[in-house]
């Protein structure tokens, strides 16, 4: 079985701690007297609430005995929702670059087939990395890995890293 957890990630610890600091830094938003204060303080904590929902659910993308699954986990423990898809669905692995604005360019690991309709094409994003050399080697050895363990092709396009 091959597993890619965004829990896993460095980031994923440090925003859980983030939004820990938060939440304390708020605190005299709605511990204060005035009305305007608790106001302010509602439309913070509304705020940190949604971006804590999004951080307590993470996902997470597995390959195992011919199908390609993608599951959404509570603090990536409890499966909530899950997507899967037979290999026989796909008949690519790709490495695409997707250019940012504001940091590094986003390498993401896509596992790509052709749909009925000729027109479409059916993708299922398996992992997605930030444009550096070592997540390029993590990128290329993960493909590798599925494409020895599915038998898909790897089609090989140019990354460009930053």
């Amino acid at each position: 079985m091959i597993v890619h957890r965004t829990t896993s990630s460095l980031a994923w610890w440090l925003s859980g701690l983030a939004l820990i600091a938060l939440a304390w830094w708020g605190k005299p938003l709605v511990q204060s007297d005035q009305f305007e204060n608790h106001f302010y303080g509602l439309f913070y904590y509304s705020i940190l609430a949604g971006m804590a929902l999004f951080w307590a659910l993470p996902s997470e993308q597995r390959c195992y005995d011919g199908i390609f699954e993608r599951r959404t986990m509570l603090f990536g423990l409890i499966p909530l929702y899950k997507v899967s898809a037979p290999v026989q669905a796909f008949s690519e692995i790709r490495l695409e670059q997707d250019p940012n604005l504001f940091r590094k360019d986003t390498i993401w690991l896509m596992v790509c087939g052709v749909k009925d309709d000729s027109e479409q094409v059916e993708r299922f994003a398996f992992a997605n990395w930030s444009a550096t050399r070592r997540n390029l080697a993590k990128a290329d050895a993960l493909a590798q890995t599925l494409s020895a363990a599915t038998g898909l092709a790897i089609q090989t396009a140019e990354v460009e890293v930053q």
